[in-house]
């Protein structure tokens, strides 16, 4: 899903409350580290006659250090941004729901009254017809909202971004 205009309406908000930064790479490298100690484990402290632990250790350990490699690297080449929100220091959360064509009204109604009580109350559904597109501060400060359509193998913004600050 793209989620280029949302995140455009999140950057234009006045005085810098939402900036445009990249993920850092602190999480992954943790995770690499992790797979470290774990191979340091295996090969100092388990003894040989444990042998489902030894192997454990080793995949666990080779998996995690794989995993933190691969994230670091894509972290590190890619050009991804993100929205932050500058009071709180912490990146944005980005949620997804789905509903049926039928409740497209229902939607557009709730999101023009900033009901956020009538959106959770509407019945989702596991088909991505309509797909509801959140990007929301950790306290709920901002809170901005799209609504996507999938037509023609694609899926198109209906209406404006909803912003509720």
């Amino acid at each position: 899903m793209n989620a280029f205009e949302i995140c455009e309406a999140l950057y234009a908000l006045p005085g810098g409350v939402v900036e445009s930064r990249r993920r850092p790479i602190f999480k992954p490298l943790t995770v690499a580290l992790l797979g470290v100690v774990l191979l340091i484990i295996n090969f100092v402290a388990i003894d040989s006659s444990m042998e489902a632990l030894s192997m454990l250790l080793l995949v666990a350990g080779v998996g995690l250090i794989g995993y933190g490699i691969v994230v670091t690297a894509m972290r590190l080449t890619s050009d991804e941004r993100v929205p932050y929100h500058t009071p709180s220091k912490r990146y944005m959360r980005y949620s997804e729901k789905y509903y049926d064509r039928s409740q497209l009204e229902t939607l557009q109604s709730a999101l023009l009254r900033n009901d956020e009580n009538a959106l959770s109350s509407i019945a989702t559904s596991n088909i991505s017809a309509i797909t509801l597109v959140c990007y929301r501060s950790v306290d709920s400060s901002i809170v901005a909202y799209a609504l996507y359509q999938y037509v023609d193998m694609e899926y198109c913004m209906i209406g404006d971004v909803y912003i509720k600050a």
